[in-house]
């Protein structure tokens, strides 16, 4: 990456997750081994996104952080994009191919996140739901551009655990899958320093089917047994 910061736009940046991706990814400028980066939340509405920017800020500044060092702006998801280095999907599989083609020619070379998981309920508790090239990650990758450099990532982390900042202790790993692996270095390098997840290379991308699968499944655990927030830890 060219710039002194790296540029991180995180497209649907107003959701749960979006939200504390972002906090997580901003605090890393406080941290001596943290990557530094400023972010771009991104949204249909420029609007929105400009408010949940502040929000974000404001939400650090709440919890006793010194945000002076902390950059965090709003725009369209196609502006968003178009200024970033790195862009991290977490939005519904349904709306990503038309997210896709409308920032297409934003995306050539650059680093694209999917945390995406194709999921639907059926009944009481939620099925995976993969389209016909095997994961989230694997479509995404046909959608977008050769050079496009698709890395599948956070996916089996409560959102309620990313956005608390302060309280949450607990350390999930995080599976990392890439068919660049300079890219997937980055990415495992970004998740050392969010302070609630620990990197794991997860080989091929063809591995994103397994690790997206997850995500339902630890949603219905602890719908059935009365248990929150669960993630993944591997010994």
């Amino acid at each position: 990456m060219n710039s002194e910061k790296l540029k991180i736009a995180v497209l649907g940046g107003t959701g749960n997750i979006g939200e504390g991706l972002v906090l997580r990814l901003a605090l890393q400028n406080l941290m001596d081994e943290g990557v530094k980066n400023e972010i771009i939340i991104g949204s249909r509405s420029s609007e929105a996104a400009e408010e949940a920017a502040k929000e974000a800020l404001g939400e650090l500044e709440n919890c006793g952080f010194d945000t002076a060092e902390i950059r965090i702006t709003g725009n369209s998801n196609l502006e968003a994009a178009k200024a970033a280095d790195l862009i991290v999907l977490t939005i519904r599989f349904d709306n990503v191919p038309s997210l896709l083609e409308e920032i297409r020619e934003t995306i050539e070379g650059k680093i694209l996140i999917s945390p995406v998981v194709p999921m639907a309920k059926a009944g009481p508790i939620f099925e995976y739901r993969p389209p016909a090239e095997g994961s989230a990650a694997q479509a995404i990758k046909e959608m977008t551009p050769k050079s496009t450099k698709v890395v599948a990532a956070f996916h089996n982390i409560a959102a309620r655990k990313l956005k608390d900042i302060v309280k949450c202790k607990a350390v999930n790993d995080s599976v990392i899958c890439s068919d660049d692996e300079e890219a997937k270095k980055l990415v495992i390098e970004l998740t050392r320093h969010m302070g609630c997840l620990k990197p794991l290379d997860g080989g091929p991308l063809k591995n994103a089917n397994t690790i997206e699968s997850l995500t339902p499944l630890l949603i219905n655990l602890a719908k059935l047994n009365g248990m929150k927030d669960l993630g993944v830890n591997f010994s």
